[in-house]
């Protein structure tokens, strides 16, 4: 390790013991309540975790029905199903998800639930990561931030999240990756916080407001944040994203500087710079990876530019990211 890299602890753990594998996951992630079939002719439990120290990201297997009731959750807790069935009740909500759902729940909560012969990817993050992030792209102060929701507002930011969430684990679950920077960790957090506020209703993005004569409010917002996350690779115009928001290119414009206080298309080129990271992390330039096929892909045209508003994004150059990883 290079002193610039930020250390990762790994960790795997296989029990065919059903209370040692209860407390093993006690330890982890929160105290819980747990009732399984009262004969068991097979058990199996299996779990690889990374932890870089904030964010931590977990692949988990439990073979059998297990009916849980926990204590509150004192961070961001988001699940993936690659296989299973999970019902989950919290905050007066119930959610059923299954293979290619997702799931969020929300912190200083408990919560109840019946989860069936699962493998999960997991997504653990501190609560002050994420409102660090409304901070810094809504201008939500930190005590008003609440998520609202255990399900994600649309298929596509569903998706979205699900893509985000399979390239954090290959970037940190694989056994020889490491994060070469503490910038390349920052960006990591700030990735994952991110995706998460954008994925999940919050006060962030569906706080109440009582729109005056000709004025959008934040339902109009998130219309367009859907669109542009989904239509980030595209030749996306303004009138494209206002037509998805139902609005018109004016509206639109004076809603993202009222809730964002940025333009619609200033919003792109960040969702663009963080994809481009993302690429060049997990891009491997032995096998013919280069910094212009990424910038380009992502609509970066002018590599002077992209690479100026790539260093002031990250601290470093895009061709260093590259090498790096």
């Amino acid at each position: 390790m290079t002193s610039g890299e930020v250390p990762l602890r790994r960790s795997a753990y296989a029990t065919t013991n059903v209370d040692e594998a209860h407390d093993a996951m006690r330890r982890v992630y929160f105290d819980f309540a747990a009732r399984v079939p009262p004969r068991l002719s097979e058990f199996s439990y299996q779990v690889r975790s990374v932890d870089s120290g904030v964010i931590g990201l977990d692949r988990m297997r439990y073979s059998t029905t297990l009916d849980i009731s926990t204590e509150p959750v004192g961070y961001v807790h988001a699940t993936y199903v690659l296989n299973g069935k999970l019902t989950i009740r919290a905050g007066g909500e119930e959610v059923h998800v299954t293979t290619g759902d997702l799931v969020l729940v929300p912190p200083g909560q408990c919560f109840q639930g019946t989860l069936s012969d699962f493998d999960v990817r997991i997504m653990r993050l501190p609560l002050t990561a994420v409102t660090h992030a409304a901070a810094a792209r809504w201008g939500m102060e930190p005590a008003d931030f609440a998520f609202r929701s255990m399900s994600p507002i649309s298929a596509s930011l569903g998706r979205y999240w699900q893509e985000t969430l399979t390239y954090l684990h290959r970037v940190v679950l694989t056994p020889d990756a490491t994060l070469p920077s503490a910038p390349a960790h920052a960006a990591i957090i700030d990735l994952a916080a991110a995706a998460t506020i954008a994925t999940f209703p919050s006060t962030a993005t569906t706080a109440c407001y009582l729109p005056g004569p000709g004025e959008t409010g934040p339902a109009t917002v998130r219309r367009a944040i859907a669109y542009l996350e989904e239509h980030a690779a595209d030749a996306t115009t303004l009138a494209d994203v206002a037509t998805a928001a139902r609005t018109g290119p004016r509206g639109l414009q004076a809603a993202f500087r009222r809730h964002l206080d940025t333009t619609p298309m200033a919003y792109l080129r960040r969702i663009r710079l963080e994809r481009a990271h993302r690429d060049l992390l997990a891009a491997d330039p032995a096998h013919g990876a280069t910094v212009g096929a990424i910038a380009r892909q992502w609509g970066f045209t002018h590599l002077g530019r992209f690479a100026a508003a790539y260093r002031d994004a990250y601290g470093t150059s895009p061709a260093e990211t590259l090498r790096t990883r």
